[in-house]
């Protein structure tokens, strides 16, 4: 009886164990649109156009301001480690320029090296009278002419 209970208890730490150890690799996360590249050979400049593109790829992931005629498709491998951040591994964006017809002129392609680094810069910009108590504000305008603007 002693062995029986023995083995239940051995194969349960064993199954624990391994539950463990298995939850303990990289995940991989994809995100966005990653295109096929057999479906970009099939493109051609001067003659596809962006009805058709939109059909083959889906919504694209952006759009170029002032009507720019660019669309851009984005997709990123992120890996998240065991008690770290998750991180870039692989970033792709493909960018689309159409004519005023709406027909592809050009395809660029850029990675995560291309890329510019934009950093967070934690200070506020001051402006005046943030620093004014309650009474300050209230008894500040009296005997200023209207139209002033305090200096």
């Amino acid at each position: 009886m002693k062995t029986r209970m023995k083995k239940q208890i051995n194969f349960a730490l064993g199954i624990g164990l391994m539950t463990m150890v298995s939850a303990c690799g990289s995940q991989l996360s994809q995100h966005g649109n990653s295109l096929d590249p057999i479906a970009l050979e099939l493109l051609e400049i001067g003659a596809t156009r962006q009805v058709e593109i939109e059909a083959m790829f889906g919504k694209p992931s952006a759009r170029g301001a002032f009507d720019s005629g660019r669309i851009y498709y984005i997709s990123q491998v992120m890996i998240k480690a065991p008690a770290q951040k998750t991180t870039l591994q692989e970033r792709t964006v493909v960018a689309f320029t159409f004519d005023d017809n709406d027909v592809l002129e050009a395809i660029e392609f850029t990675n995560q090296d291309d890329g510019k680094t934009v950093y967070y810069v934690d200070s506020t910009t001051p402006t005046p009278g943030d620093t004014f108590g309650l009474f300050e504000q209230i008894l500040g305008n009296i005997g200023r002419p209207p139209g002033s603007d305090g200096q």
